[in-house]
C-alpha cells in the first residue's frame, strides 16, 4: 500500500499496473492515457484501475499535483473475506472507473482524500486508518459497473516489455531485444508503444534512462563521469548534452539543487 505525489518533470513513465491503482487529481487539470486513450482529469476527479492495465501521465499543470494510490485488495481482508469479497473480482473483465464529482461521488471522493492523507501520516495508527479508507475504496469498486477495456493479450506483452528495459536500463536495450520480450515482432513492438504510450520504445529507453541517471545523481556516491561510464554514454560530454534536453538542468546543477533541497 502506497501514496505517492506526482509533479511533472516531463512525461511521467508509462506502466502496467501491478496493483489495483487510484489517480487523483487533488487540483488543476492532468491528462493520463489508460490503455491507449487519453483521459482529462479535472479538480477532485479520479481514475480506479484494475491491476494489469496501461497508464502514462501526459500532461500536469505545473502547480497541480497529481496523488498515486496504490494498494492489493487481497491484503485488506481476512483470508476468508478475500475469497469472498476480492477473488472474484480480480478475474472480471471489469478495468477502469470514472470519479467525478458532479455524479454525486463526493463520499468517495473524501474517502480517497483520507487514505492519502494517512498514509502520508506517522502517527501509530495511519496505516489501520488507511487500511479501512481502502477497504472502503474497494467496496465502492465491486459495486460499480466499470468499463471494460479490450486489448488484454498486448498489454500482457507490453508488461513483459517493459519489465525487461526495467532490468536492463544500464545495458541500452534494443528494439530487436525489447520485442524479444514480449514476444511479438519489432514492428508490432513499435505499435504498442505507439498505442498506449504515444511514444517509441527507443524513446521510451531514453526516458527510462535518464529517471535512472536522475536518480544516480540524488545518490550521492557517484561521480557525473562514473554514472555517464555507466549508462554506456561514449562521453561525460554526450551525457551531459543528453541529460540536459531531457531535465532542463545540467547534471551537477541537478545535484546541488537535489542537496538543497535535502538540506531544508
Amino acid at each position: 500500500m502506497k501514496s505517492i505525489e506526482m509533479i511533472r518533470h516531463g512525461s511521467l513513465t508509462l506502466k502496467v499496473t501491478d496493483h489495483f491503482t487510484v489517480l487523483f487529481c487533488k487540483s488543476g487539470t492532468s491528462v493520463i492515457r489508460v490503455n491507449g486513450e487519453s483521459i482529462t482529469l479535472h479538480p477532485r476527479e479520479a481514475v480506479l484501475l484494475a491491476r494489469g492495465q496501461s497508464v502514462m501521465v501526459e500532461k500536469i499543470e505545473e502547480a497541480s499535483p497529481m496523488r498515486l494510490l496504490e494498494f492489493d485488495p487481497t491484503a485488506l481482508f481476512h483470508p476468508e473475506l478475500a475469497k469472498r469479497y476480492v477473488t472474484p473480482y480480480l478475474n472480471t473483465e471489469k478495468s477502469i472507473h470514472m470519479i467525478k464529482p458532479e455524479r454525486g461521488h463526493q463520499s468517495i471522493i473524501q474517502t480517497i482524500e483520507r487514505a492519502v492523507q494517512h498514509l502520508s501520516a506517522d502517527g501509530p495508527l495511519a496505516l489501520m486508518d488507511a487500511t479501512l479508507q481502502c477497504t472502503v475504496i474497494w467496496r465502492y469498486w465491486i459495486q460499480q459497473e466499470t468499463e471494460t477495456m479490450k486489448n488484454e493479450n498486448k498489454r500482457e506483452s507490453l508488461r513483459h516489455m517493459l519489465a525487461y528495459v526495467d532490468a536492463h536500463i544500464e545495458d541500452r536495450p534494443t528494439l530487436a531485444q525489447i520485442a524479444h520480450a514480449g514476444s511479438v515482432s519489432r514492428s508490432e513492438c513499435s505499435r504498442l508503444f505507439v498505442f498506449f504510450g504515444d511514444t517509441s520504445p527507443i524513446a521510451y529507453v531514453q526516458m527510462k534512462r535518464m529517471e535512472r541517471a536522475a536518480t544516480l545523481l540524488e545518490d550521492l556516491t557517484e561521480g557525473i563521469a562514473d554514472i555517464a561510464n555507466r549508462l554506456s554514454y561514449s562521453s561525460v560530454s554526450h551525457f551531459v548534452q543528453t541529460f540536459k534536453a531531457h531535465h532542463a538542468i545540467t547534471p551537477l546543477a541537478y545535484r546541488k539543487q537535489y542537496q538543497k533541497k535535502r538540506a531544508e
